[in-house]
């Protein structure tokens, strides 16, 4: 940690043009399946000046991408006015840390997930009301200054897209016997129809949210971010809740999600295969190859072998939902 602090102060000192700064906390922060996150509260070269920061530290394949992406999403998001911290500096090229880096604001606030943990019922209501509420208000924004490169008039872009991904992983990875999910979605591909793209996070849940002491909240963790359906952003979010939460809160998100938004919501059932189908290969590939091959922390797979019971109830709703019975899926649980 010394060390660390060390080769910050010397960054930072550089980078800034001020001599006199001097870190005077440096704590570390839980991580991410994607990062090692600190906080670090820096003197700018005057005691009355303090600047409060986390460190966010990428790692796995693509870390350089994904940390340019991830600042380059903020950014944006920040110009839209969501509510995301602000992003203060990047460091893609060859770092002192020896992997790329963000730094951003600190948030003082409390994880989601946590004050959903101990809330009396009306709480749990408000809560989830002020979590659907950030994500119907992120789907709403304008998507056109994020992706300039979606045709206008193409409702199956975005499902096609998917497909087009999807075979060229399984030419990646010839021993992933995927043709009876690509048949499935091709089957149902009417069903897929866009109305029109929004903005999306791809995390979307209670752990992703930080809440201040006067209720305002803060979106954080965009690694993923991208312009599609908004369903695939809800869906995600909705097999999250039903693998990992208590009973009831899938429908309890769905629910509010449907009283806040402006737009229908249709055919969410299909869309919750695409999202078993994501977190069962994620968790395929790396418990076999390791999660880094993912573009994860190499920690993740602990944390991923933790949750079995959590990953059999995705791979139950995937089989409930298709009726396919996929071999590298159900070794996982067998």
């Amino acid at each position: 940690m010394l060390d660390l602090k060390n080769i910050l102060e010397l960054y930072l000192r550089k980078k800034l043009d001020i001599d006199s700064l001097h870190i005077t906390q440096l704590e570390k922060l839980p991580d991410g399946w994607e990062s090692d996150n600190y906080r670090l509260i820096v003197d700018l070269g005057n005691p009355m000046k303090q600047a409060d920061w986390v460190l966010r530290i990428y790692s796995g394949e693509g870390s350089k991408a994904k940390a340019a992406w991830e600042f380059k999403s903020m950014m944006g998001l920040l110009k839209a006015g969501y509510p995301v911290p602000k992003v203060n500096l990047l460091e893609t090229g060859t770092t002192p840390l020896g992997n790329p880096f963000v730094i951003m604001d600190f948030i003082p606030g409390e994880v989601m997930w946590d004050l959903l943990k101990r809330s009396s019922p009306e709480l749990t209501g408000q809560l989830i009301d002020q979590f659907t509420h950030l994500f119907v208000q992120l789907h709403q924004l304008d998507w056109h200054p994020f992706d300039n490169n979606i045709p206008p008039d193409d409702p199956f872009f975005f499902i096609d897209h998917w497909m087009e991904r999807a075979k060229r992983f399984m030419s990646d990875y010839p021993e992933f016997e995927g043709s009876t999910i690509i048949n499935w979605v091709t089957k149902h591909r009417d069903r897929f129809s866009c109305p029109h793209p929004s903005p999306l996070h791809l995390d979307f849940h209670p752990g992703n949210i930080l809440v201040t002491k006067d209720g305002d909240a803060k979106v954080i963790d965009w690694t993923n971010f991208e312009v599609s359906d908004a369903r695939f952003d809800l869906a995600w979010t909705l097999v999250l809740a039903h693998a990992h939460s208590t009973p009831g809160l899938r429908d309890q998100i769905y629910d509010s999600y449907i009283r806040t938004s402006v737009e229908r919501v249709d055919e969410i059932e299909v869309f919750e295969v695409i999202a078993c189908v994501r977190r069962l290969v994620d968790l395929s590939i790396s418990l076999t190859q390791g999660a880094q091959t993912r573009g994860m922390n190499p920690l993740a797979t602990e944390a991923m072998r933790a949750s079995m019971a959590a990953h059999r109830k995705v791979h139950d709703l995937f089989i409930n939902h298709t009726g396919i019975h996929n071999k590298v899926f159900e070794k996982l649980f067998n």
